[in-house]
């Protein structure tokens, strides 16, 4: 099954909060706003900065605020950020070892096709459209 890590869903939330800004916006309150521990906020925005999904200041007037780069990004890039591994079951994990492995027969297609088909459908995505009500 897909899911994915705190840290991506986190990021969204801030993505989220950040898209209606038009200047940079103080950690503080981000985390006023979301609810988001402070650590845990900072490092993802800090990553997501790093990334060029955010761009970030110091000092006074510092913060971050959504970079124009967000509209170029893929979902695929944006997760890949945060995920090891885009896979949608167990056995597709690194280092995962199955114990139905010798009579499964399953696996190997889930791990080579479906996992292709998640990865190139969310290839296709924008980050943006995420936050654009009008797609869904």
């Amino acid at each position: 099954m897909f899911t994915i890590s705190s840290q991506s869903d986190y990021g969204l939330i801030i993505l989220s909060n950040l898209i209606k800004k038009k200047d940079f916006v103080p950690l503080t309150d981000l985390v006023k706003d979301t609810e988001l521990p402070l650590r845990f906020l900072a490092r993802i925005a800090a990553e997501m900065a790093k990334n060029g999904i955010l761009k970030s200041r110091e000092g006074r007037d510092g913060g971050y605020m959504i970079s124009p780069k967000i509209k170029k990004i893929s979902l695929y890039s944006y997760l890949k950020i945060f995920e090891d591994d885009i896979g949608i079951c167990k056995c597709c994990e690194k280092n995962y070892i199955c114990q139905y492995q010798v009579i499964c027969h399953h696996g190997k297609f889930l791990q080579n096709k479906l996992t292709k088909v998640l990865s190139d459908q969310l290839k296709k995505i924008k980050l943006i459209e995420i936050f654009n009500r009008d797609t869904y």
